[in-house]
């Protein structure tokens, strides 16, 4: 397993980046100035975009795994890589998702604790409901981990 910096055509891996935003205009948003990660078990199994949100703070955008190898541990194996490639650098690891069935144990159970919500952010941002688990995606939820 290698995971990798991808520094061109981030775009070649739209499909993976869909699977964690499903509407491209806000993918555009943070793509160009994120640092993307591909990890490659293989082939490319899952992806993560990160940006620097000053005051010690880095974000993940977007990280997804490809279906067919969700549950395999892929997706800690990212998050583990970010932790220990930005410790000297950063202090806290955020990450704002939708407040999930799927997504927010996933995170807990990497390290994450809940730290603030954006109220009512997939209504106003998306042109149409997002559903994960059965659940209308409505607030951001912002979780931490102290790097």
């Amino acid at each position: 397993m290698i995971i990798r910096e991808v520094n061109e055509n981030k775009k070649q891996f739209i499909s993976l980046l869909l699977l964690a935003d499903e509407q491209e205009n806000m993918i555009d948003r943070y793509l160009e100035k994120g640092t993307m990660y591909v990890l490659e078990d293989g082939n490319v199994k899952a992806e993560c975009v990160v940006t620097d949100e000053d005051n010690g703070i880095l974000e993940i955008k977007n990280i997804a795994v490809d279906p067919q190898n969700q549950g395999q541990g892929y997706g800690k194996a990212l998050i583990d890589f970010l932790a220990s490639k930005y410790a000297d650098e950063y202090s806290i690891l955020q990450v704002g998702t939708g407040d999930s069935p799927l997504t927010i144990p996933f995170y807990e159970k990497c390290g994450f604790i809940r730290s603030h919500k954006i109220s009512n952010f997939f209504i106003d941002n998306y042109n149409h409901p997002i559903y994960e688990g059965g659940v209308q995606l409505i607030d951001m939820v912002y979780l931490q981990r102290c790097l």
